[in-house]
């Protein structure tokens, strides 16, 4: 589907925005000055041809093949499912996605559970951000208790781990390492980086994950009991991260981001399926952002600007990993297999 057609079925006017790349500051600025509407033209839509030399024509979900043995196992009523995946993958978006088209009628209509229940939860219940070990032997703080974990389904959101690293230097979140606006991603030290030798080994990080996991018992959130782990790179963290959930010995889904801006119909609806759930009859987008509304793209909805940023095959391929030595260590370090089974084009 062409960028505009997706727009338009979005309720998304691209003919009649501000430029996504706005400031704040600048908005403000043009509104004292009543030049607001000066800030106002067509956006620029990527080419479909681009948005197919990066991520392929159609979508690839990971897991569609264990959907019946998931509902062989777990009653109707019992199935749940929500979204897991690394820092800015999207967890939120999904999460919203689900809520408005997606809904698990059997559930919603036993008398047991709250009013509307569609089965549809914000988060895993072991903490959506938390490596795939994980899973029974930790419950997480935000919707975690009470939940039989055995029978929710993980969506486990997965991004282009280009774009990606790109998200991770503007909200590292909970990864700590040494960074600078003028370096990063940063996979291979140069002189921005304070402390290091240029072109010597790798930029390391911790991740803070939610809590120690305990055995046998499942561990509860505790902000006095974290844990960090250690990986070389942010390329080592997408690698292993997601490789473990690959390799998951129970049913999950693995979803792009990338589909829920080019295929999301499709994906959403494979999604709502695999757990014998019902779609609603008209499908309804996020045209704001997931998380809120303000900074860069204030005054634009967040769907444009994503759509329009992360269908850049000029940002993709060369604005982002600018240093020759950063490209090269991501072509080594990234996982291949996996950039090629979820459709990623090469570096």
């Amino acid at each position: 589907m062409e960028p505009a057609d997706i727009l338009e079925r979005a309720g998304v006017d691209y003919t009649d925005g501000y430029v996504p790349s706005i400031s704040v500051r600048e908005m403000r600025a043009l509104r004292k000055s009543n030049l607001e509407e000066s800030a106002k033209q067509k956006a620029t839509l990527p080419s479909l041809e681009d948005i197919q030399r990066m991520y392929g024509a159609e979508s690839h979900i990971v897991g569609l093949d264990r959907c019946e043995e998931f509902k062989h196992n777990v009653e109707p009523e019992f199935r749940i499912m929500g979204p897991a995946g690394l820092f800015n993958s999207a967890t939120n978006l999904l999460n919203k996605l689900l809520k408005m088209n997606c809904s698990n009628e059997v559930r919603r209509r036993t008398k047991k559970y709250k009013a509307g229940s569609t089965g549809m939860l914000l988060q895993a219940p072991w903490g959506k951000h938390n490596p795939v070990f994980y899973r029974m032997n930790h419950v997480a703080k935000v919707g975690g208790r009470g939940i039989n974990q055995s029978h929710f389904l993980p969506i486990v959101m997965i991004k282009d781990p280009v774009t990606w690293m790109a998200s991770m230097c503007r909200h590292p979140y909970e990864a700590r390492w040494r960074h600078d606006n003028r370096h990063c991603p940063n996979l291979v030290p140069n002189k921005f980086d304070w402390g290091r030798t240029p072109g010597e080994g790798s930029m390391a990080l911790k991740v803070k994950f939610a809590t120690k996991r305990g055995y046998p018992d499942p561990v509860p959130d505790d902000p006095t009991n974290k844990t960090f782990v250690d990986y070389e790179s942010l390329a080592h963290l997408w690698s292993e991260w997601y490789r473990d959930w690959y390799e998951a010995d129970f049913p999950r889904l693995v979803v792009r981001f990338e589909d829920l801006m080019f295929h999301a119909e499709e994906s959403i609806s494979k999604v709502c399926d695999c757990i014998g759930g019902t779609m609603k009859p008209n499908f309804r987008y996020v045209e704001d952002s997931a998380k809120g509304q303000g900074g860069p793209h204030m005054g634009s909805a967040g769907f444009l600007a994503s759509l329009i940023s992360y269908g850049n095959i000029t940002l993709r391929n060369q604005d982002i990993l600018k240093d020759v030595s950063d490209r090269a260590y991501a072509r080594e370090h990234l996982d291949k297999e996996l950039m090629e089974i979820f459709g990623y084009a090469p570096i």
